[in-house]
């Protein structure tokens, strides 16, 4: 039961991640600003380790 209960949290999480990295790669084509997939990720761990 514990297994569950933690599994809920991590999986939005997650999701949540997925999510800000699809919308941040489309905002950044809409601008036309390249970064690599790297460089995605570390934005996004930048804004993660923030909040």
């Amino acid at each position: 039961m514990q297994q569950v209960r933690l599994a809920a949290p991590w999986s939005a999480v997650v999701v949540g991640y997925a999510l800000a990295m699809a919308t941040q790669h489309a905002v950044f084509l809409l601008f036309d600003i390249e970064a690599a997939v790297g460089e995605h990720l570390a934005i996004g761990l930048a804004f993660v380790a923030l909040c």
